[in-house]
Formats: structure tokens, C-alpha cells, sequence
């Protein structure tokens, strides 16, 4: 699409390719790859191009919750190396604290921008140790604060409470 010469493409998707620990599947189809690899080579793929901002729209809602926190930590990583910016669109709200330097919260329908929560924790490229500091846990609280999640779900609760 750049114009780019093939020569210069293939070492770009190589380069890429060992960044995201998928070298030696590089001949493979993605029905071959676990749902991890695909999505790392989707990430891969994304920052071929070299785009400015990257746009990641629940970018790890299809895999567990292991392979998430490892994709999480790659992509961290791998904004940091890059010097990338990203807007990530997450319904997961740890995901957004311990990815993000700020969380822009919107409202129900229609979506409007409602508030702007800047994230200070430290170890920017690590989530998996931000996730583990304590304040993490705040900021989901004043999230869920925020988005009267609490007092929506009490709402649908059958009378006499129960589970």
C-alpha cells in the first residue's frame, strides 16, 4: 500500500514477526495458530504499516484470561519500543487502568465522553506488575464508581436480593 520495496517489506514482517515470538510459524495459515498467535500476528499486521496511533477495538476479548494478560503485556511493551500511541476501546476495566495513562469514560447511549481519569502508576510497559499494585484496585473502584455500576446492577436484582 506504501509503495514499500518487497525486499524492505519481508525484513519489516520478520523483524516483526521475532518481535512477537512467531518466527517459526511464519509459513503457517492462521486456522494453524492458537488464538494468542493470531492475535499477535493481527497486532503484528497493525504496526506493519507504521501507523501514528493505533486503534484497538477489545483487541483480547477472544482469548483467556492468561493469553490476555501476556498479549497485554506485549503490546505495552511493544508501544513503549515503538514510541506508539494507542486508543484502546475496552469494556474491561482493569485492562483500561493497567494499560492506560488516562481513561476516558463514556456514558450510555448516546455514547458521549463523560469524564478523564489519569492513570499514575509506575512501570508503564508492565501491566502484570501494575496489576498488582494497590492502587490499581482504586482507580477500577472509582471506574465503577463513575459508571454507577454497582447501583445498576442492584437495580436488576430479583426482590430478596439472592444470587
Amino acid at each position: 500500500v506504501q509503495g514499500s520495496p518487497l525486499a524492505e517489506r519481508r525484513l519489516r514482517a520478520q523483524a516483526l514477526l521475532t518481535n512477537f515470538r512467531l518466527e517459526e510459524f511464519s509459513g503457517h495459515y492462521p486456522h494453524q495458530l492458537s488464538g494468542g498467535m493470531r492475535q499477535r500476528v493481527a497486532l503484528a499486521r497493525t504496526l506493519a504499516v507504521d501507523p501514528h496511533v493505533l486503534l484497538l477495538d477489545e483487541p483480547f476479548s477472544a482469548v483467556d484470561a492468561q493469553t490476555r494478560m501476556m498479549l497485554q503485556r506485549d503490546l505495552a511493551q511493544t508501544l513503549k519500543q515503538s514510541s506508539k500511541t494507542a486508543l484502546l476501546i475496552t469494556h474491561d476495566l482493569l485492562e483500561a487502568v493497567t494499560l492506560s495513562d488516562r481513561v476516558l469514560v463514556m456514558s450510555r447511549r448516546p455514547g458521549t465522553i463523560i469524564d478523564e481519569i489519569a492513570i499514575d502508576l509506575p512501570q508503564r510497559d508492565d501491566p502484570i506488575a501494575r496489576r498488582r499494585d494497590p492502587k490499581a484496585n482504586d482507580y477500577v473502584a472509582s471506574l465503577m464508581d463513575r459508571l454507577d455500576i454497582a447501583h445498576a446492577a442492584l437495580e436488576r436484582q430479583p426482590a430478596g436480593g439472592g444470587a
